[in-house]
């Protein structure tokens, strides 16, 4: 039991910042006990994003599986996990929360990775393996176009009518071959026709890695700024 209260402040905000950072819906706080202990407490309020079924059984079989010194009980008709120790806290953050708070960092890196090239995209961070790249475009896809060029292949979309569904297929399957040099095997990508309610759409599905990766190389990449900004080559003497 954390009995000082100095570290149970303390870990509170530790388990408060972590819960924020991996974007888990849940409630943090000191909860004093009739018997005048002070429980630090973490109340799932969603099963979103959280490694185990929110009862009794599976909640205490997941901390004891994973290590964490930490005790589950219901309060009010709610699951809570109560840490036991320092420890536990740290632990509890690294096995349940550190996962989600990694992807969630690489997701950031994408997103500052595109405002850089001024590409308009939402990365939406799914869950410890997977991330989002949503392209919602108006103009014929032409944000998906500037991110091929970003990428080295400024004549991704030669030849397309992509104001047809055949030609956004096409450039589906031409970008799904480009990120496979870029990050490796497995992208997903998926062309979507609009309408009158809805902008044409190009999603790519990506694991947390090969997200880093994009971004890395988007990162690396000139911008048209910097690109009109050079000074031309001086001639040799």
């Amino acid at each position: 039991m954390i009995t000082d209260q100095s570290d149970l402040s303390s870990l509170e905000s530790v388990l408060t910042q972590a819960v924020r950072r991996a974007g888990v819906t849940g409630r943090v706080e000191l909860r004093e006990t009739s018997d005048g202990e002070t429980l630090l407490e973490l109340t799932p309020l969603s099963r979103t994003r959280v490694p185990f079924s929110l009862n009794l059984e599976e909640a205490t079989a997941w901390l004891a599986s994973e290590d964490v010194d930490a005790a589950a009980c219901y309060d009010d008709g709610y699951l809570v996990i109560s840490p036991r120790s320092k420890a536990g806290v740290h632990r509890l953050v690294e096995r349940w929360l550190g996962p989600f708070i990694y992807a969630e960092s690489v997701g950031e890196q994408l997103r500052g990775a595109l405002a850089q090239h001024e590409l308009n995209g939402e990365v939406a961070v799914l869950d410890t393996c997977s991330v989002d790249l949503v392209i919602q475009d108006s103009d014929n896809l032409a944000t998906a176009v500037q991110l091929g060029a970003v990428l080295g292949a400024d004549d991704i979309a030669k030849g397309l009518k992509l104001h047809r569904p055949s030609g956004m297929t096409k450039l589906a399957g031409r970008m799904r071959f480009l990120l496979t040099g870029v990050v490796g095997h497995g992208v997903g990508v998926l062309a979507e026709p609009g309408c009158a309610h809805a902008e044409d759409e190009l999603r790519l599905r990506l694991t947390v890695d090969q997200t880093l990766r994009l971004a890395g190389r988007i990162a690396t990449e000139p911008t048209i700024d910097s690109r009109e900004t050079s000074p031309p080559n001086m001639p040799l003497a």
